[in-house]
């Protein structure tokens, strides 16, 4: 048989010191420890994946036990070790010392195997001068297991030496810590890791762009291991590593497409996104890729609305700065906002590629000022707050005590109100008589959700009506499409049958509030599913109609009757049950507040 061929991972893997990249610092305290002939009996290596933890046990284990570590002491400059050269170095170098012994943890957990190093590690080295003892994924071990090593690691035989070698130091408990040498390995630098991919290149005669040896070391985020196993993927998928085919090989989206994806997410709508999209083919890209590198733009582009210049996306500063200056920084706090409120649902979802196209059609709905569907905006809802204008509302229940001398400023400000409506004319007409048969349909939350629209404007020729609900209210748009084919016939019985309805969900919820309003109270109104699940409160006997006060509107009122009986009209109610009261749940998880009922 023929020699086997090496991955490029493990034919590069560091033989001496000098092949290790990026940890300088950690390099030069083992080549001083060497130097010196002082060692710790536990070192404990710490860093994320791929930066060099094994290969700097197993190169620091060869230099102690090298033959010419006496001639490196009296002159290091010039006597390197390991030599490479002596017995002992061949035979770390074939994985065949007997005085390197490297464990598995994750495969050796219990005590029994921690007992087994235990007895082994009573006996004399056979080569070299010490047995070395490497425990990799050390972490893994167990507690029972990490104490049964406490003695030894805290005084081992003088001819055994520990390394402990993990990427989680936090699961190594403190005793274990508190014994232990730690040296920490951090990720590569990015210029450091491209010079050696440059390095690798050139030797194993790999055609290559610098462009794409960096693309690479930026996607292994610092660990070498990874960058190398790339770079091997890379160059069997094509003749040469460029740019385009680091891309593909990765499954990501290039940069062009996506600024200009981003571009379309604040500047323009859905008729806009959604060709790009189709020709885009989202799905032959990574979701997960796409979804991080969208908030590192957002977050490059505040940068730039802040005078800063961004670690990110140096090649297209001109064009961030260009969407900087078009945009404002609300916009993308509130686009950076809709993405990280969704993130847990994007990272549980099973098809993350329709969940990210349903988040950016959200995201441009904003934009499209000609759209007509009912998207759902990912606005976060608020409290629904009672409109004045309902003209059959039968009854009609104050959320705060006034004083008895304040309700002439309260019917002055709703006959303001009244004439107001009344400038619309008989299409405001119209839309009044709709909102009173959507009340007669028995259904409490489309009832409430009609009577807070404040009607703008009814286009005879294009059948458009216009409508504005305060924009926090934008929670109920999808409810609202879902329940279409109820309210949607009334809507053709008063305006025709070719009506659009236009929702806009802008308005301003400071604006629609009383302005000497005091205390607000979230009313509910029970759905059929809560009053099923609730005890019938009891009716209090002393109220009957004619405790009512009719205001000129000829709207009654409780407020007199309350005010002078010394009781309050709404009781609170326990909604700790969410099977029962799933609905007021799902209010009250957006709106602040309490759930209460009229007594």
């Amino acid at each position: 048989m023929g020699d086997v061929r090496l991955n490029l991972a493990r034919k590069w893997r560091a033989k001496g010191f000098d092949q290790i990249i990026g940890q300088d610092i950690t390099i030069r305290i083992l080549k001083n420890s060497l130097y010196v002939g002082n060692y710790f009996p536990v070192y404990l290596l710490w860093g994320q994946r791929g930066s060099g933890k094994t290969s700097t046990a197993r190169v620091f284990a060869a230099a102690i036990n090298c033959e010419k570590l006496a001639e490196f002491r009296s002159d290091p400059k010039v006597h390197l070790v390991p030599c490479m050269q002596c017995t002992s170095c061949k035979a770390m170098l074939s994985g065949k010392h007997p005085d390197f012994i490297e464990i598995d943890a994750a495969s050796h957990t219990g005590v029994d195997h921690v007992r087994q190093i235990i007895d082994a590690a009573s006996l004399m080295p056979l080569l070299g001068k010490k047995k070395i003892y490497l425990i990799d994924e050390s972490h893994m071990l167990s507690k029972a297991a990490f104490n049964a090593f406490l003695k030894i690691l805290e005084e081992p035989p003088a001819s055994v030496l520990f390394m402990l070698a993990t990427t989680d130091p936090e699961k190594i408990i403190e005793t274990v810590k508190s014994r232990c040498f730690q040296l920490f390995f951090k990720p590569v630098a990015l210029n450091q890791l491209t010079k050696h991919l440059e390095t690798i290149c050139n030797v194993e005669e790999i055609e290559f762009e610098r462009d794409a040896l960096m693309a690479i070391a930026k996607e292994s985020s610092g660990s070498v291991r990874d960058a190398i196993n790339l770079l091997e993927q890379v160059r069997f998928s094509a003749k040469s590593v460029t740019k385009n085919s680091v891309i593909k090989a990765l499954g990501h989206i290039d940069d062009e497409r996506l600024l200009k994806l981003f571009e379309i997410l604040l500047q323009h709508g859905t008729t806009v996104l959604l060709p790009f999209l189709n020709d885009l083919n989202m799905r032959l890209f990574s979701a997960e890729h796409l979804w991080i590198r969208m908030l590192s733009l957002i977050r490059a582009t505040i940068w730039f609305k802040h005078g800063l210049m961004p670690n990110a996306f140096h090649e297209y500063i001109e064009q961030l700065k260009g969407l900087a200056q078009q945009v404002s920084l609300k916009k993308l706090t509130r686009l950076l906002e809709r993405f990280y409120n969704q993130e847990p649902f994007f990272l549980k979802t099973t098809d993350k590629h329709l969940f990210l196209e349903i988040l950016m059609l959200q995201a441009c709905q904003s934009n499209d000022t000609t759209n007509n569907s009912s998207m759902t905006p990912a606005a976060p809802p608020t409290a629904p707050i009672p409109d004045g204008d309902e003209q059959d509302s039968e009854y009609e229940y104050v959320e705060e005590e006034e004083e008895i001398e304040e309700d002439d400023d309260q019917e002055n400000e709703d006959e303001a109100k009244s004439v107001k409506s009344s400038q619309g004319g008989s299409a405001s007409a119209k839309w009044n008589d709709v909102v009173s048969r959507v009340e007669q349909l028995e259904e409490p939350l489309l009832s409430s959700i009609f009577k807070q629209a404040n009607f703008t404007a009814f286009e005879e020729e294009t059948g458009k009506i216009t409508v504005v609900f305060n924009k926090e209210l934008a929670f109920f748009n999808e409810w609202l499409d879902n329940s279409r084919k109820l309210w949607h016939p009334l809507l053709e019985n008063s305006f025709g049958k070719n009506v659009v309805f236009n929702p806009l969900f802008s308005g301003e919820g400071s604006k629609m509030a009383s302005a000497d309003q005091k205390t607000t109270t979230l009313n509910v109104e029970k759905t059929n599913n809560d009053v099923k699940n609730e005890t019938k409160a009891p009716v209090a006997n002393n109220i009957t109609r004619d405790s009512y006060v009719k205001r000129p509107m000829g709207k009654p009122t409780f407020a007199r009757h309350f005010k002078n009986s010394g009781r309050t009209p709404y009781k609170v109610v326990d909604v700790s049950d969410v099977e029962c009261w799933k609905k007021s749940n799902i209010l009250l998880r957006h709106f602040s507040g309490v759930v209460s009922e009229v007594v």
